[in-house]
């Protein structure tokens, strides 16, 4: 958690300082995130799952329907899976049994994004440029023995790709807006430490519904 609001607060000094306060805006970000990974048929065999991402946001104005956007999201992505594992027993004989899995990866996610405004209400916009994510932790959980695997060692500690998001922004009074937006994360680096089967790779990806509350500084 300190590393978390070291890397929130330092973000958000260097944000600042960089820019004309009069076209900066600062918000609030939280939503749903849908994830998956690809690039290997076991990962693959999970199921997309839902979780939550929070964070902070900056905007600022470069002209009148274009905008450089900064995140920085505490971003949680999982994946599940209900395979049937054989479990025995000193009293019976072998049996299967179906076990819920849930791999869980928590991350510190950036993404940098050029914003575009479409009509002259400038409330539809699209938005989309590069991310970079930082691991915090990874965890294999199950139902059977509430026993947490701690998987972080065998994950790279980051990854990058491209984001692309389509949104409405809603005016409110006193200078601040709602922003709901539908995005899309596709990461492009291979995220497993350990040598994948078939020389493959794992990738990540996974889309995010965001409500946004911004103002102007």
């Amino acid at each position: 958690m300190k590393k978390i609001v070291f890397i929130l607060l330092f973000e958000i000094f260097i944000t600042s300082s960089c820019f004309a306060q009069d076209n900066l805006k600062f918000g609030l970000n939280s939503g749903l995130t849908y994830s998956s990974f690809r690039g290997n048929p076991m990962v693959e065999n999970f199921d997309a799952g839902f979780d939550f991402l929070v964070g902070v946001s900056f905007e600022y104005q470069l002209k009148e329907r274009l905008s450089l956007v900064a995140n920085v999201n505490y971003d949680r992505k999982s994946l599940n899976d209900e395979p049937y594992i054989e479990f025995q027993s000193p009293d019976d004989p072998a049996f299967y049994e179906k076990v819920k899995i849930k791999f869980k990866n928590q991350f510190i996610s950036i993404p940098i994004i050029l914003k575009y405004k479409f009509d002259n209400s400038k409330s539809f916009y699209i938005n989309g440029g590069p991310f970079l994510s930082y691991l915090l932790k990874s965890e294999l959980t199950n139902n059977y023995d509430d026993i947490n695997s701690d998987f972080t060692d065998n994950m790279k500690s980051f990854d990058f790709g491209f984001v692309f998001g389509v949104g409405k922004t809603f005016k409110l009074k006193n200078n601040s807006e709602i922003n709901i937006e539908i995005r899309e994360n596709l990461g492009l680096a291979n995220i497993s430490a350990l040598p994948v089967v078939g020389d493959g790779s794992i990738k990540s990806n996974s889309f995010n519904l965001i409500c946004n509350y911004s103002f102007k500084l």
